[in-house]
């Protein structure tokens, strides 16, 4: 790998490596509405949007050969147009290098429209953009494999394990506009991790090939993931858990979330699961073929789920009571011990509204699924409260439309429920002060 300090390129001083420049900085100029060159094709220094501070460009060499396993050579361009980093490694190398220079009052990192292949992830700190263009492709490798504790009809032991790809480790961050691609990988990783971070954007970014969890934040303030479309990932499509499970980083609180506008299809477990998060928006989404509950708050407090569609559940090793396409959910094995016993371990405020759920066992449930199956004292001491679950449509839901296993204060009202097993199914055991009216059952 080579760095230039003094902004003159180094490794590339190919003939034809001019004129590719300028096409591709040009290109990437005009999708970023970035200037980077004038119009005689000279670079301009200090190229970029007001206020964005630095900018770079991360692209591969013009048919440079460098054994990297694919001729692929990775340059960093800087804002006036020069290579300030090469290498004949792997892409996170280059991103890295970009990344780590980004300075504190911020800037950009924009991929070319090329296919970059990482050997690990790369992590990107405060104030920091990373933006792709339509064809930007960044490809994981194959780490070792592992043991999944619950493998589906089609998966056999042991799986493929990658890495994560983009990990976001800083505060006002954005990633945008990217393809990522597990390369069949199934354990261990995720397209985009997001730890510890005040003000995250995700947006327009898709997701093929696998990885355990595709888009995932944790500890996490201030987080928006909109209109992205995550295809056949492992475990769950956009969630705050994080892979490996069981890690530090696993079920810790998020607070003022929104997921709105995705796409997550071809799910093992949840296309959309907001665990151990308050101050929540999950509006507008679609989710389709899940294996539990398309979309499950789990605990989660302050919420609204709002105008989904989800169809088509499948359920994979269900919990007590069925999956669902909408699930308010107690579970204690989703709790740490810092929130078990506290009120930030039960589901609360929560409102489930204008959504369209189709085909599913149970259209939408509210519970609770203690450790102990057998602990049905947990179903009243730990159930969900205070929900309103109101103006939902409801169909082929062949158990039930809407079930309550357990829950307090409730208002199911005004839903539509069509052929199913039992329109509206209360377990009066374990619920207490549920009020209900106009549900209309066809």
């Amino acid at each position: 790998m080579t760095a230039d300090t003094n902004g003159a390129s180094t490794g590339s001083r190919q003939s034809d490596w001019g004129a590719s420049r300028r096409s591709v900085l040009s290109s990437i100029g005009a999708v970023a509405g970035i200037g980077l060159f004038s119009g005689t094709g000279q670079a301009q220094t200090g190229a970029g949007l007001s206020g964005t501070g630095a900018v770079y460009v991360v692209t591969t060499g013009a048919g440079q050969s460098n054994g990297n396993g694919n001729g692929t050579e990775y340059l960093v361009l800087d804002g006036s147009g020069s290579v300030a980093f090469s290498t004949g490694g792997t892409a996170d190398e280059a991103f890295q290098y970009a990344f780590d220079n980004v300075p504190d009052s911020g800037g950009a990192v924009i991929a070319s429209a090329d296919t970059f292949r990482f050997g690990e992830p790369a992590t990107m700190g405060d104030n920091t953009t990373l933006t792709g263009q339509q064809g930007t492709r960044f490809v994981a490798s194959q780490t070792g494999t592992g043991e999944d504790p619950a493998p589906s009809e089609s998966q056999s032991n042991p799986l493929p394990a990658g890495h994560d790809l983009v990990r976001v480790r800083g505060d006002n961050v954005a990633v945008t506009d990217i393809e990522f691609d597990a390369n069949g990988t199934q354990l261990n990783n995720q397209a985009i991790q997001a730890d510890q971070c005040d003000g995250v954007y995700i947006a327009r970014n898709r997701t093929v090939n696998g990885f355990q969890m595709a888009l995932s934040f944790t500890r996490c303030t201030g987080v928006t993931v909109e209109h992205n479309e995550a295809v056949n990932p492992n475990w769950y499509g956009i969630t705050s858990r994080a892979a490996p499970t069981g890690s530090d980083r696993d079920l810790r609180q998020s607070s003022d979330v929104v997921i709105a506008g995705n796409r997550v299809v071809g799910v093992k477990f949840n296309n959309i699961a907001p665990y151990n998060v308050a101050n929540f928006a999950v509006i507008g989404n679609v989710t389709v073929d899940g294996g539990h509950s398309l979309i499950a708050c789990s605990p989660a407090q302050r919420g609204t789920i709002v105008g989904n569609v989800c169809q088509d559940l499948t359920e994979f090793a269900p919990d007590p009571g069925g999956e669902a396409g909408i699930e308010i959910e107690y579970k204690e094995t989703h709790l740490r011990d810092e929130v078990a016993g506290t009120p930030k371990a039960r589901s609360s405020d929560i409102t489930i509204s204008g959504n369209q759920v189709d085909n599913c066992p149970v259209g939408i449930l509210v519970r609770t699924v203690p450790a102990d199956a057998d602990n049905t004292d947990a179903r009243s001491a730990e159930r969900p409260y205070s929900f309103t679950i109101t103006g939902n449509t409801v169909s082929n839901a062949s158990a039930a439309g809407i079930r309550l296993r357990s829950g307090n204060a409730g208002v199911v009202a005004t839903n539509t429920v069509r052929n199913a097993g039992t329109a509206v199914d209360i377990d009066e055991e374990f619920t207490a002060d549920i009020e209900q009216g106009l549900n209309v059952t066809r």
